[in-house]
């Protein structure tokens, strides 16, 4: 009995594993195969919905008195609710509050699971088994039988749903051995304040749903009505971002330059990698970046041999030189340039984690939040200034927002090279320089 319980709290805390790796992207995949399925505006507007969720809700959250761990359990529960409503109901309202409900989970459930398995690493010797393979594999074999049966993923959904709610046990035993860290810790209320803020940031979001929604579908707008509502957003973000100008000041560069550089990696490449690679692009691109986010610690580490100050310069030259390589306009040199810069964003993700939780200025249970919150900060600047440039671009040249998003020929390769890709590349540099001119050198 003791070792059916304990299989059971492994494969609990597994599934809380898996599902926090993978939760900030599975349901908007999951989502965005139901749409490409039918085709129906009612998926095209929980699409969005559970996209406009997921952006802000790392701004909202954090509002209340509850620790992280109360919190996980939260996302959790939502998260549940979310893909419960996807399985049942294929009404716009429902999925609408499902897709709500599931991009909170999705945009939090990380930066709450990744605090806890900080303060764990801090306060115990606790030690996660990687069962998330079998979960994946699990949750892989339902989608299998789902396409298989003709189910509309419905029993994908319904098992995710399950998932979630079995994950809740290992979110309170992971919540238990963290206990001793929170009954030394101060607390601290989170009244909700600045009302200001919070409205106009909605407008910003609002303009986000607009464009998000223009990736998907063709929209009889005027390049000046779109133009505006970049405009705005960018401004209403800038003013948020000056009002955040006491929070993290000496990491916030560093923290917009790695929402910057994903975005332009995983955004704009991933529908620009066809003008290289035709169909197969977009799967170069997220295999590239899956690469280098996963191995560009460890990379760095073996040639600096282990020596930190110099793995921080050779990460650094290899951001520049992914840049530069990006300049060229060749298949293979767009490929190493790619892996180049996440073996950067690889590399720096780990060390700006463990350089914020160690602050001693910084609060240790909101400083994951905090590097979300600024990354995502970044991440939407980059979606806008992206935007900007094709949209101009697409009023000069006469053409559709939908020719990049989805081309059926490269023809236009160097209108978008010259007049995007450049533009970007460039810009993007310019950050990263200014990032590493102000980053702290490790001695």
């Amino acid at each position: 009995m003791a070792r059916f319980r304990q299989t059971g709290i492994d494969f609990s805390i597994g599934t809380l594993n898996f599902l926090a790796n993978v939760g900030i992207m599975l349901p908007y995949i999951l989502i965005l195969l139901r749409y490409q399925q039918t085709q129906s505006t009612t998926f095209l507007i929980a699409l969005v919905a559970f996209y406009i969720s997921r952006a802000a809700s790392i701004f909202y959250t954090k509002r209340l008195n509850l620790n992280s761990t109360t919190y996980l359990l939260v996302t959790l529960i939502l998260g549940a609710l979310g893909s419960l409503l996807f399985a049942l109901s294929s009404s716009v309202g429902w999925l609408i509050i499902g897709s709500l409900l599931w991009g909170y989970s999705a945009a939090t459930i990380w930066p709450y699971f990744l605090t806890i398995k900080l303060h764990l690493t801090h306060t115990t010797s606790f030690k996660m088994k990687r069962l998330y393979w079998l979960v994946f594999a699990l949750l892989g074999i339902m989608l299998a039988i789902d396409l298989s049966l003709g189910l509309s993923y419905t029993l994908t959904f319904s098992v995710l749903a399950l998932l979630y709610l079995g994950a809740i046990p290992g979110g309170v035993l992971l919540g238990n051995f963290v206990n001793d860290f929170y009954q030394h810790r101060s607390h601290k209320i989170h009244r909700l304040h600045h009302i200001w803020r919070w409205l106009l940031s909605l407008i910003g979001f609002a303009g986000i749903a607009v464009l998000t929604t223009l990736r998907k579908a063709h929209l009889n707008l005027p390049s000046w009505v779109t133009l505006t509502i970049i405009a705005i957003a960018l401004i209403v973000f800038s003013i948020e971002l000056y009002s955040d100008r006491h929070v993290l000041p000496d990491y916030k560069m560093r923290l917009l330059n790695r929402g910057f550089l994903i975005s332009f990696v995983l955004l704009f490449n991933s529908f620009f990698a066809y003008f290289y690679w035709g169909s197969i692009g977009m799967y170069l691109v997220f295999g590239l970046y899956l690469l280098g986010f996963e191995a560009g610690y460890a990379v760095f580490q073996v040639l600096a041999k282990h020596q930190t100050a110099l793995a921080q310069r050779l990460s650094q030259g290899s951001l520049i030189v992914g840049h530069l390589l990006l300049l060229i306009p060749w298949r293979l040199s767009y490929l190493v340039a790619l892996l180049l810069i996440t073996l950067y964003i690889g590399y720096d993700n780990p060390t700006i984690n463990t350089t914020l939780y160690e602050a001693t200025d910084i609060d240790h249970d909101l400083a994951i939040v905090h590097k979300y919150r600024f990354s995502t900060y970044g991440g939407l600047l980059g979606q806008l200034t992206m935007f900007g440039l094709l949209v101009a671009v697409s009023a000069i040249m006469a053409q559709p927002l939908l020719a990049f998003f989805s081309p059926t020929n490269a023809d236009h390769f160097w209108l978008y090279n010259v007049a995007l890709n450049w533009p970007l590349i460039l810009i993007s540099l310019g950050i990263s320089l200014g990032n590493i001119r102000h980053e702290p050198q490790h001695i």
